[in-house]
């Protein structure tokens, strides 16, 4: 953990013992963040937050299905506009929406803690 803009050399160890709820709630923390249980501990003492990775992976894939909805969503006004003679396009584009709206459900779900 860098202080003042210096690294300090983490020279001494510690060890001891929790119970079975403890150990659960830090295996939660450092599968949320990806920190190991070490950097997990050392941010909480420093008060440091603790940035979770589930988080920020759901919110890329939310901006990635909300890319895709914008796309379909701008091929359905153009087929719209133009007047879609074809059936097979019509179904294939509304199949790529039922997707993408199922995928922004995953998401929104897992940035609930549903998962």
């Amino acid at each position: 953990m860098k202080r003042n803009g210096a690294r300090k050399l983490k020279s001494h160890m510690v060890s001891f013992r929790v119970d079975e709820d403890y150990l659960a709630r830090l295996d939660a923390l450092v599968q949320q963040t990806s920190y190991s249980r070490a950097e997990v501990l050392r941010r909480c003492l420093a008060g440091a937050p603790l940035k979770s990775t589930v988080d920020a992976q759901a919110l890329t894939e939310v901006a990635r299905v909300h890319a895709d909805l914008n796309r379909i969503g701008g091929l359905l006004k153009l087929a719209i506009r133009e007047g879609v003679s074809d059936r097979s396009t019509s179904h294939r584009l509304n199949l790529e929406l039922l997707d993408s709206v199922m995928d922004v459900r995953k998401a929104v779900n897992r940035l609930a803690g549903q998962r």
